[in-house]
């Protein structure tokens, strides 16, 4: 375990925070007063052995002699990068006057007069062009827009999804950490693991962000960097091996049997919250998926929702999460209302959606939407706000809750198949066709279990 990181505070000075060996634990966060990096690291390092001392190096009655102490060399490179180093390597031979081998090449760092041997070597020797370095932060500026990546064009030609929800989310993180952080100046070349642990480890302790939004962070630069790597654009991966953080999400809570059942007999605001709910819980459908639903997707005849689509405001109209359609039956009772519901649209046709706007009818509602009923409808069965946030009861509580009730009475391929969460080898199986007994065996079981909830 590193014992300290580095990182740059607001006005350009490195700060050293402390580890405790034990706990690994953040401890102390003190400023090195040095805008130098292998300055900073060998301070901090000295005061690993001396202590971290009261008043500030630059304070008067600080005194630079009183902390000269054998080093910690290994810590010292432990923190340096492979430029810092070579800049260390040309200071050390010409304060002591060292002598270089033949076969080794140092290279001089602006504005230092180097011994005049090492001059030799460096003219004498021969090296590759170097090729101008890829500046981090407007490649990755680039490889985020949706509209002009190269990356995503090809991703979505070969068949996958990408959503510009997604994108602008990782854009997003650009923009507030990657850019802050490394600037303008620093290319892709110059990073390395330790610099980029340090990063990641300054937006948990600096920034206080959670081991999650910190997760996503490094998603942002994995995708990326594999990306070059990959294409032959860069040597090696410097995200290759990257720890992720403990991401520590409040368990998701679901209402109970008894507080479903309430739900269903409560009055609600309209039948666009209630019929929305009912799909939650009978068929674990997402909320962008519920806004997503058009008439043709109501199959009467054969009693069965198609789910093709998902709708969000960034993307519209789109395939459903790891674009899995399905089929799932549902009771003709409450196919027969989301049809009514439908009808009511000025706009009705096979194309229109089922939960529209009633601002914008040619639009469906904002997934957001159902929340407010859900939360109207607890309060009145006497879950209390405070208690709702207590559990962390969402609208997608409603799917989890489906899956809950579901993998207690049912097989696991059942499961999956209702709730489109399938691995590769289960979506490979299902992809050709959906076979009757397949469908016949879902709707006794959703039907059996919710004949056990509301007789209860």
């Amino acid at each position: 375990m590193r014992q300290f990181y580095l990182y740059k505070n607001s006005s350009g000075y490195y700060n050293a925070i402390f580890v405790d060996p034990t706990s690994g634990k953040r401890g102390i966060d003190k400023s090195t007063h040095s805008k130098d990096k292998i300055e900073a690291t060998m301070i901090a390092t000295s005061w690993l052995k001396e202590g971290i001392p009261q008043a500030r190096p630059n304070a008067r009655k600080y005194s630079a002699s009183e902390s000269k102490i054998k080093l910690n060399l290994k810590s010292i490179a432990e923190n340096i990068t492979q430029e810092e180093a070579q800049s260390l390597m040309n200071i050390l031979l010409q304060k002591f006057n060292l002598s270089v081998p033949e076969h080794v090449r140092v290279i001089q760092t602006k504005d230092l007069n180097l011994p005049a041997q090492v001059q030799k070597i460096q003219k004498n020797a021969t090296s590759k062009p170097q090729k101008a370095g890829i500046p981090l932060s407007s490649f990755l500026l680039n490889f985020w827009d949706f509209d002009n990546s190269e990356f995503i064009k090809r991703y979505i030609a070969h068949g996958h999804n990408m959503t510009k929800r997604h994108t602008q989310m990782m854009l997003g993180l650009v923009k507030n950490y990657w850019k802050p952080y490394f600037g303008d100046e620093i290319t892709v070349e110059e990073l390395d693991r330790q610099t980029l642990d340090d990063f990641f480890f300054y937006l948990h302790t600096e920034k206080q962000l959670s081991g999650g939004t910190v997760n996503k962070a490094i998603n942002c630069g994995s995708r990326a960097m594999r990306y070059l790597f990959e294409n032959k654009k860069i040597e090696s991966n410097p995200m290759a091996g990257i720890e992720r953080f403990n991401a520590e999400e409040l368990a998701r809570g679901i209402p109970t049997e008894s507080e479903v059942k309430k739900l269903l007999q409560v009055e609600w605001l309209n039948d666009t919250y209630k019929l929305a709910f009912k799909l939650g819980i009978y068929c674990g459908l997402r909320a962008g998926e519920i806004s997503g639903l058009r008439v043709c997707d109501l199959d009467l005849d054969a009693d069965l929702i198609h789910v093709n689509h998902s709708w969000n405001d960034t993307d519209g109209l789109k395939k459903p999460k790891n674009s899995d359609k399905r089929d799932l039956p549902i009771d003709h009772q409450t196919l027969e209302e989301l049809y009514a519901m439908a009808k009511k649209n000025p706009n009705f046709s096979d194309l229109s959606y089922v939960f529209f706007s009633q601002v914008k009818p040619e639009q469906p509602c904002w997934p957001s939407y159902y929340v407010d009923g859900l939360y109207d409808a607890l309060e009145k069965i006497g879950v209390s706000e405070e208690q709702r946030k207590e559990r962390n009861i969402v609208f997608h509580s409603l799917r989890h809750f489906c899956a809950t009730i579901l993998s207690q009475r049912t097989d696991l391929k059942t499961v999956q198949a209702v709730m489109g969460h399938r691995s590769e080898d289960m979506s490979k199986h299902y992809s050709n066709h959906e076979t009757q007994e397949k469908l016949d065996n879902m709707r006794n079981i959703m039907q059996v279990t919710w004949n056990d909830i509301m007789s209860a």
